[in-house]
């Protein structure tokens, strides 16, 4: 009985996908700086931003257009890291390498890079992208944030040889109607990582309407996997889950080639239905991580069937 106690509250327990606070920030950082508040990182990734002009128009994130400026709710976006500073972050669970993640990858660190476009440097929302194309080959603005994670906030274990944050995928926040060539409100998943095998070249010269298809429903970002850590093997298995995990993401402007600093706007926990954060709910019968309709059908079906002890009233 009481396991089963400790098991029920452990899946009724409710949890942030993104990082929740920070825990530690190294450098020339303040409240009162545009894009030098660490407190920006927290939370899911930006959404729409002001572009600054007056009037101030809005405009929604998207691979070719970055976050900057602020949200269109008047909140801090991103936050810059220079080299030789650093940003500490924890979430409020243990961030575990879960067998079922999309492609294997563990957490997103979003930035603010960008793809390039044939015609033009800044993408309004009135843009066909059905028409707007990416550069062959593709290029992107992007930096170099070094990435380290912590069990405890104090042992550190750093992806010494990439992947590096503020790079690709660059952020897409909203769908795409290609038919009516208009953009929709409804968010890409920020928890589900672009396939790290794509490279670059994968969006050479395709229209930034094709490039969307590429991220299937991700609202990009740069995934990391934590079995492509140096010290891996000495990640402790978390007690619930029974895999190794993290909580802590460190951020770095780094010193060395390539790691030349950059933007953070946020870092994300990878979901799937069935993981330790996303359990399936009592009576979710066809685990999809929601009681419907569609779990009443399955028992209305099966209704009175048996398999053991059939005689027995």
């Amino acid at each position: 009985m009481l396991c089963f106690l400790t098991l029920t509250v452990f899946a009724k327990a409710q949890f942030s996908d993104f990082a929740v606070e920070v825990v530690d920030a190294q450098g020339n950082f303040s409240d009162a700086g545009l894009y030098k508040d660490p407190r920006a990182v927290l939370g899911k990734p930006s959404l729409k931003c002001r572009t600054g002009s007056s009037p101030e128009p809005t405009y929604r994130v998207k691979l070719v257009q970055a976050a900057f400026n602020r949200s269109d709710a008047g909140e801090k976006v991103v936050t810059t890291i220079d080299p030789g500073e650093s940003i500490v972050v924890k979430f409020d669970h243990p961030v575990v390498d879960f067998p079922d993640n999309p492609f294997g990858q563990d957490f997103i660190v979003f930035g603010n890079a960008y793809f390039l476009t044939t015609t033009t440097t800044y993408v309004d929302d009135n843009e066909n992208i059905n028409l707007l194309r990416l550069t062959t080959p593709a290029a992107a603005y992007v930096e170099g944030v070094t990435v380290s994670v912590s069990q405890d906030g104090q042992n550190w274990y750093t992806f010494e040889n990439g992947p590096w944050a503020d790079d690709l995928f660059p952020t897409q926040a909203y769908e795409w109607d290609r038919e009516n060539a208009k953009w929709t409100d409804h968010e890409m998943d920020f928890t589900r990582p672009v396939d790290p095998n794509l490279s670059s070249s994968a969006f050479n010269g395709l229209s930034v309407a094709d490039a969307i298809d590429l991220y299937n429903g991700s609202g990009g970002g740069t995934p990391f996997d934590l079995k492509n850590l140096p010290g891996y093997d000495e990640l402790i298995a978390d007690p619930n889950a029974g895999y190794p995990w993290i909580q802590y993401v460190r951020l770095e402007g780094g010193d060395e080639i390539y790691g030349l600093g950059g933007e953070v706007d946020a870092v994300a926990d990878v979901a799937v239905c069935g993981d330790p954060t996303h359990p399936f709910p009592p009576g979710d019968i066809n685990h999809d991580c929601r009681v419907d309709l569609e779990d009443f059908a399955v028992l209305s079906e099966n209704w009175l069937e048996c398999t053991y002890h059939c005689d027995r009233q």
